[in-house]
C-alpha cells in the first residue's frame, strides 16, 4: 500500500481535483490519499479566529459564508453537489454556531481554534472523495480523527503513535477487505477524549507520514506544485535545478532552514519506518520528482541552498560565563519559559549569540535575560544554509562558500553542529544577492556539465 498526500494547490479548483483524482486512479495500487484544505482556506479560517479575537463576529460570519459558497460551487462544478451540499452546510452551520458561542463567551481558546481550523480539510477531503467515487471503484472517505490519536496540545498536537497504529489497524481490519482507496483530510486528528486537534500549520505532510509509518507503506508520495526538491528557491534562482535523490538528513535540514516543499516534521516517521519518500508535481504527473531515502547517493558536496527571512539575533554577554557552569542552562530556561525556539547558537568565553524566527515574546525574553546579562538585539536578519552530507569534513567547501560571499558582511556563522549543514546569518537586505552568488559558485560554474553527470541533476 502507498500513501499519497496532495497539497492545497493540487485541490485548489475543479480542474486541479480532476487531475489529482486521475493521478490516484493511474497508480492502480491500494492507497491512502491525504488531502490539504483548498488553497487559501486555512488562511480564511485563521481570519475567522482573528476577527473573533477582535470581537468582530459579523466579519467572521462573512468569511464563513465565502468558504461555504466556494465549496458548494466547487462541488457543483465536479457534478457532486447533490451529495455534498448537505455535508458542506452541516459543517458550516456547526462552525456558525461555534462563532456565535465564542462571541458570547468573548474569548477563543486553542481548543476552539482547532475546531475551526479542521473545517478546511474536512470539506476538501469529502468533496474530493465523492468526486473520486465516480472515477475509482472501491473508494471510501474516512475522517482522519478516527485514525490519528494525539495529546491535547491544541494547535500543535503530538501524535500518540502506538494508539494511532492500533486505530488504523482496527480500521483496515474492518474496511480493508472492501475498499482499496481511502481518502482523508490531513492536518487534523483527535485527542484521547475525542476532541479535535491539529498537527500545526503544514501538518498534512505529517499526517501522511504518520499513516505511512503506521501501515508500513511501500512509499510515501508528497504531491505539490513544484517538480521536487530544487537546488534553491526558483523565485530567486532562475537556473534552479531538480535534485533526483537526497537523504533523510539532508531533506530534514532543508525543510527546517526554509525549503517549503516539505513540512519539517514529515521526515521523522518515514525515517522510523525506512519508507522512501517521493516529492512530485501534480501538474506534471509523469515527472520523476525527488526521492528521499536513508542514503545520500553523493556525499561531500553541496546539494542545495535554503534560507529563512525575518530572523532576529540576540547577543547575550556576561562575565559570569567565564569558567562558570550552568550559565547556558539558565539562558535556555528563559526561552523555555517564553515558549520560543532557538535556531542557531554560537558561543565565546563571555557571550552567546543565537537566532529566533518568532519574536512575539521578545520583550519578555529581553527582560528576563537582562537580569543576569547584557543584551543586544539585531532584527531584519536572514539565515542562509548550504546542505549536503559530509560537507563538514570536506576540504575546500568552506573556502568556496566564504569566497563567493567576499565583500558581504556576515553577522554570524554556524558550522560543525551538523555534518550536513553550514549556516550564516546576514542582513535580509542582501539575502537575495548572497543566495544568487552561492548558487552560481556551486551549481553554475564552468564544470556544470560534470556536476550534472555526478549529481544527476536536472533543469526544471
Amino acid at each position: 500500500m502507498i500513501v499519497m498526500k496532495f497539497g492545497g494547490t493540487s485541490v485548489k479548483d475543479a480542474e486541479a481535483i480532476k487531475r489529482t483524482v486521475n493521478i490516484v486512479k493511474n497508480r492502480q495500487s491500494s492507497s491512502f490519499v491525504i488531502l490539504s484544505a483548498l488553497s487559501g482556506v486555512t488562511d480564511n479560517l485563521i481570519e475567522i479566529c482573528n476577527y473573533l479575537e477582535n470581537r468582530k463576529p459579523q466579519d467572521a460570519e462573512r468569511i464563513l459564508e465565502h468558504i461555504r459558497s466556494r465549496h458548494v460551487k466547487l462541488s457543483d462544478e465536479l457534478g457532486v453537489a447533490s451529495v455534498c451540499t448537505s455535508y458542506i452546510n452541516a459543517i458550516c452551520d456547526e462552525l456558525l454556531r461555534v462563532i456565535f458561542a465564542l462571541d458570547v463567551i468573548g474569548e477563543i481558546s486553542a481548543k476552539s481554534k482547532d475546531m475551526i481550523f479542521a473545517t478546511g480539510e474536512l470539506l476538501s477531503s469529502f468533496i474530493v472523495a465523492e468526486y473520486a467515487k465516480s472515477q475509482i471503484d472501491s473508494l471510501v472517505f474516512v475522517d482522519t480523527r478516527n485514525l490519528i490519536c494525539t495529546d491535547s496540545n491544541f494547535n500543535c498536537a503530538e501524535v500518540d503513535i502506538n494508539n494511532s497504529k492500533s486505530k488504523i489497524f482496527d480500521f483496515l481490519t474492518e474496511y480493508g477487505k472492501d475498499y482499496d482507496v481511502f481518502v482523508a483530510g490531513g492536518f487534523i486528528a483527535a485527542d484521547h477524549s475525542g476532541s479535535t486537534t491539529t498537527l500545526g500549520r503544514g501538518g498534512s505532510d505529517y499526517s501522511a507520514a504518520i499513516i505511512a509509518e503506521c501501515i508500513n507503506a511501500d512509499r510515501l508520495e508528497i504531491w505539490t506544485d513544484v517538480d521536487g526538491i530544487l537546488t534553491s528557491d526558483p523565485r530567486l534562482i532562475e537556473n534552479a535545478m531538480l535534485l533526483k535523490e537526497i537523504s533523510y538528513a539532508e531533506a530534514a535540514e532543508l525543510s527546517f532552514f526554509g525549503a517549503k516543499v516539505l513540512h519539517p516534521k514529515t521526515i521523522h516517521p518515514a525515517v522510523e519506518a525506512n519508507i522512501p519518500v517521493y516529492v512530485l508535481n501534480s501538474y506534471k504527473p509523469d515527472g520523476k520528482g525527488t526521492l528521499i531515502s536513508n542514503n545520500s547517493p553523493y556525499s561531500k558536496m553541496i546539494k542545495a541552498i535554503a534560507f529563512r527571512r525575518n530572523i532576529t539575533i540576540i547577543n547575550i554577554s556576561s562575565n559570569r560565563m567565564l569558567g562558570a557552569y550552568g550559565f547556558l542552562a539558565k539562558v535556555f530556561d528563559v526561552f523555555l519559559m517564553n515558549e520560543t525556539s532557538v535556531d542557531l547558537v554560537t558561543t565565546s568565553e563571555v557571550s552567546i549569540s543565537l537566532t529566533i524566527d518568532d519574536d512575539s515574546n521578545l520583550s519578555n525574553i529581553i527582560n528576563d535575560l537582562s537580569t543576569f546579562a547584557t543584551i543586544d538585539v539585531w532584527r531584519n536578519k536572514a539565515i542562509i544554509s548550504v546542505v549536503g552530507e559530509g560537507i563538514r569534513e570536506t576540504a575546500g567547501i568552506a573556502a568556496k562558500f566564504f569566497g563567493a560571499l567576499s565583500g558581504l558582511n556576515i553577522s554570524m556563522i554556524s558550522m560543525g553542529a551538523s555534518e550536513v549543514n553550514l549556516s550564516i546569518v546576514l542582513d535580509e537586505s542582501i539575502l537575495e544577492s548572497a543566495v544568487q552568488l552561492l548558487h552560481k559558485e556551486f551549481f553554475e560554474s564552468s564544470n556544470l556539465h560534470d556536476l550534472f553527470v555526478k549529481l544527476n541533476l536536472e533543469r526544471t
